[in-house]
């Protein structure tokens, strides 16, 4: 047998244990299927497989919403990077519980590693003591609900967006939507505020040419947050000396 080969025990613990986050990101991936039904871009299948081949659902959401607003390519790509560039922060965060997987195995749990996933392997230091297979079961096994629970929404959105009537005005939703996806992956107070600035940036510059107010919204809740860390780094410092 495998020293990595299947451990249920393991699998099912990280199911029982990302499933309170998984939850609260149900309602999301509805609106956002939704919100592709409405907007028509491509096929609904194409439109929806997106969210299984990104599986990153602010950033699906941003591309999604600048193309509808035929947002050049430069925008898309900006956008996508600039949403998604925390992932570096967490592999680099977990990059010692993981550096002894083989690179196939690594990669695998690279595209599963979004927010709660990051936040359950990040917050559990009892997870450094396990074995490897224990501890590589547990990541897919709170990947695996994730990845179905997400999909599953989305998929549902997409097969009752024609149901929806558009005097729910969902379209408007989208950068709350947007903000809404963020919040869920931020627990300290300046990532709070960079997720209020965003949305509410998005939310009045909507009318922008080329979704470029999603686009602002992402660059001044970064830049909110950033100095709002600088700040309190220094307040730290002052009360330590």
């Amino acid at each position: 047998m495998s020293e990595l080969s299947f451990q249920r025990d393991a699998f099912v613990d990280g199911v029982r244990r990302v499933f309170p986050l998984a939850v609260p990101g149900a309602p999301f991936g509805f609106v956002l299927g939704v919100l592709i039904a409405e907007e028509e871009l491509l096929p609904s299948f194409a439109s929806w497989a997106s969210s299984w081949i990104i599986l990153a659902g602010a950033a699906q959401l941003a591309a999604l919403t600048l193309l509808a607003d035929n947002a050049s390519a430069l925008v898309v790509i900006t956008t996508v990077f600039l949403i998604n560039s925390r992932h570096a922060m967490y592999s680099a965060a977990l990059r010692g519980r993981l550096s002894e997987y083989s690179i196939a195995t690594r990669v695998l749990m690279s595209y599963l590693l979004i927010d709660q996933q990051f936040a359950i392997n990040e917050t559990a230091p009892e997870l450094e003591s396990p074995t490897l297979r224990y501890r590589l079961w547990h990541y897919l096994g709170a990947g695996a609900l994730l990845f179905v629970m997400w999909n599953v929404a989305v998929a549902l959105g997409v097969i009752g967006g024609n149901w929806v009537p558009e005097s729910w005005g969902l379209s408007f939703a989208v950068p709350l939507l947007f903000g809404g996806l963020l919040v869920l992956s931020l627990r300290d107070f300046p990532g709070m505020v960079a997720a209020v600035v965003g949305a509410t940036v998005a939310v009045l510059g909507r009318t922008l040419p080329q979704g470029s107010g999603l686009l602002l919204g992402i660059v001044l809740g970064v830049a909110a947050a950033g100095f709002l860390a600088e700040r309190r780094g220094d307040t730290d410092q002052e009360v330590v000396a």
